[in-house]
């Protein structure tokens, strides 16, 4: 690596693409001065760390409505020389104090994890020669080497070299991979992405916290920075106020009576006066009701921990739990498996072929070890459900000639086998248009090309049965097979789909009847949403996420009624979540299972990290479940009302 040229690339079978369109000055990368000169103007490539002293955090706790009434209990005892009563509310004072105190370190240390992270390095063309740097050293207009298996460090345009397949599900939740550069999603890749597959120089355009996920990710450690109060807390304390308020009326007009109409403005009344103003204070001052809330919810967690598979990690949700009245969930991995399956009971046939010819010409055309590849592990479980023990028997008749890979320019693999009885087999698996007449697009470089037997007749029935699956939200597999000197044969369609977990429809159900509002925020495909919305039993009035970024009334009241939004930016799953909140006054919960869920568990009342979830989701929700599912999220909502219908009680 030491200088682009146009006509370099490096090429490992996959995709190659034209060059980006960027000058000769940044296609040499930087010099080290220039890039000394940029760190000091953007920064370093990392997130900025909040610093809060201890001690103003140890003060905050002492604070407030309720501690300046027992701070003022214990001067007015103290100036009375009541010293039995002044140690009492002292005690009281300093162990709520001290419990305040104890939430807030919580919340630093899971500020302190969200920000720590491994060093990196990454490849960097700086003073015209590579140079392996450490990513936060990395600047805007670095040219890096993205490789297979490296995480993106920076928003960064690809410039040259293979067409990359990039696991985006940090940011959209989506499944499957997506292709840079193409036409659907452009050149810019964001950071926190995933490079699967290729070898390419990209750009960088963005660094730390002006990158989509960084900008995020400075909202959250925001909100680790401030003091959670759940909602049933702050009308508790409202209610303290109030009455805390009446009785300060209450002491100055019997403090003024006695004083004057009885006479206790005298040097030894006033004591007495003062003594019956203090007891006033003090019988107004709910004191045990801080230790008493912090008792309960502390055993009330311990209970949900061991029985409902729920960690909380911040008391204040506990409480906000019990009053959600809208629920916004992730799609993948949390409503739905985050496994491409395929829809058994509608993969269409064409001809004579049956679903246990589509089954095994598929699998045939499939690497059972390739576990991490969504697709071949989908076709291959959907084999083992239709076949079972016996399908291994089967397989092992076939002996392996040669295959030809997938890559984005062909769309398609190709397979060839031997049989005892058959002879030789050819079989093609990929985009149901190119395995059933591969010019179909324009006509590629394969050594193989084929059209299939009664292309005319099957054209127009392949093309509308693979729009129906891909209206309805389904990626879609074409498998055709050819045998010894005949024709290619087209053989049918698999659907496929992340598929909703057993539990989740009726999960809604029973958080629907439970008063909560469930709405869907998906990084997905519109038509996937309203798709597995239908599955689960939610209404589909479901949009795309833009409609949620210029904020109107109109798109405020959108929010409120709409079932879900789908194709969202973290920062667009934020916005919802914080509409809802602040704008309707909602008791809001959401749940997540990545990276791209973290700002909204964050910025939610009631924040929710599934089973399984990535460590940024962890750190940034304050309910942490355990079991898979969301079925753990009803039992906690019901076990929650439960201890505070005995806190209400109190």
């Amino acid at each position: 690596m030491t200088q682009l040229d146009h006509g370099s690339s490096p090429m490992h079978g996959h995709g190659k693409a034209e060059s980006s369109v960027v000058s000769d000055e940044e296609r040499i990368g930087l010099t080290s001065q220039r890039a000394q000169e940029l760190i000091a103007e953007w920064g370093y490539n990392e997130l900025p760390v909040i610093e809060v002293s201890l001690w103003y955090v140890l003060f905050l706790q002492f604070t407030g409505t309720m501690p300046y009434m027992l701070e003022l209990a214990c001067v007015i005892a103290l100036a009375c020389s009541d010293y039995p009563d002044f140690g009492i509310i002292l005690a009281m004072l300093c162990a709520n104090g001290f419990l305040g105190f104890y939430e807030q370190l919580k919340a630093a240390e899971s500020l302190a994890e969200l920000t720590n992270k491994m060093e990196q390095k990454i490849a960097v063309l700086r003073d015209g020669k590579a140079e392996h740097l450490l990513t936060r050293l990395l600047v805007p207009g670095d040219v890096v080497l993205l490789l297979g298996g490296v995480q993106v460090p920076a928003d960064i345009e690809w410039l040259e070299g293979d067409i990359l397949s990039v696991d985006t599900a940090a940011l959209t939740g989506e499944p499957l991979p997506r292709k840079y550069p193409s036409d659907e999603h452009g050149k810019l890749i964001l950071c926190a992405s995933t490079i699967r597959a290729g070898e390419a120089y990209g750009i960088v355009r963005k660094t730390g916290i002006h990158t989509e996920i960084g900008s995020t990710n400075v909202d959250i450690m925001k909100d680790k920075t401030e003091a959670k109060v759940s909602v049933f807390e702050e009308r508790v304390l409202l209610a303290v106020k109030i009455i805390i308020l009446i009785s300060l009326l209450d002491v100055i007009v019997i403090f003024l009576v006695q004083g004057i109409a009885v006479g206790q403005f005298s040097s030894t009344g006033i004591y007495t006066n003062l003594l019956t103003c203090l007891s006033i204070i003090i019988a107004a001052i709910p004191i045990a009701l801080p230790i008493i809330m912090q008792v309960t919810m502390a055993l009330g967690a311990g209970k949900m921990a061991r029985l409902y598979d729920s960690v909380v990690t911040s008391l204040p949700a506990l409480q906000d739990i019990s009053s959600m009245t809208v629920l916004c969930s992730d799609k993948t991995g949390t409503l739905t498996t985050a496994r491409i399956t395929i829809h058994a009971e509608s993969v269409w046939c064409a001809g004579s072929f049956t679903k246990q010819d589509v089954a095994l010409y598929s699998v045939l055309a499939s690497n059972r070890d390739k576990k991490e590849d969504a697709i071949d592990r989908s076709v291959v479980g959907y084999f083992d459900r239709v076949f079972g023990a016996a399908g291994l028997a089967m397989t092992a008749e076939y002996t392996k000639v040669r295959n030809v890979g997938f890559n984005p320019i062909y769309k398609r693999v190709l397979y060839e086998y031997t049989h005892p009885k058959l002879g030789r087999i050819v079989i093609a698996k990929g985009l149901p248009n190119k395995v059933l007449d591969t010019a179909d697009g324009g006509v590629d470089d394969a050594a193989d090309q084929w059209k299939c037997k009664d292309f005319d007749l099957l054209r127009e029935t392949v093309k509308k049965v693979d729009y129906d699956f891909s209206k309805a939200g389904y990626k879609t597999l074409g498998v055709s097979v050819k045998i010894n000197d005949g024709p290619f044969r087209f053989v049918g369609i698999l659907p496929m789909l992340d598929p909703p977990r057993h539990d989740t429809a009726k999960t809604i159900q029973n958080l629907v009847a439970a008063g909560i509002e469930v709405k869907m925020i998906t990084g997905d495909h519109l038509n996937i949403a309203k798709e597995t919305a239908r599955l689960i039993g939610m209404g589909i009035n479901i949009h795309p996420g833009e409609s949620t970024r210029e904020a109107t009334q109109d798109r405020n009241e959108l929010i409120k009624h709409a079932n879900g939004f789908a194709q969202v930016l973290p920062k667009d799953k934020r916005e919802v979540v914080l509409v809802l909140r602040n704008v309707f006054n909602q008791v809001c919960g959401m749940t997540g299972d990545g990276v791209n869920d973290a700002p909204a568990l964050s910025a939610a009342q009631c924040g929710i990290a599934v089973d399984d979830a990535t460590d940024a989701a962890k750190n940034a929700a304050a309910i942490i479940l355990t079991a898979p599912g969301l079925s753990a999220i009803y039992s906690g909502v019901v076990e929650s009302r439960r201890i505070f219908r005995k806190l209400k009680s109190y």
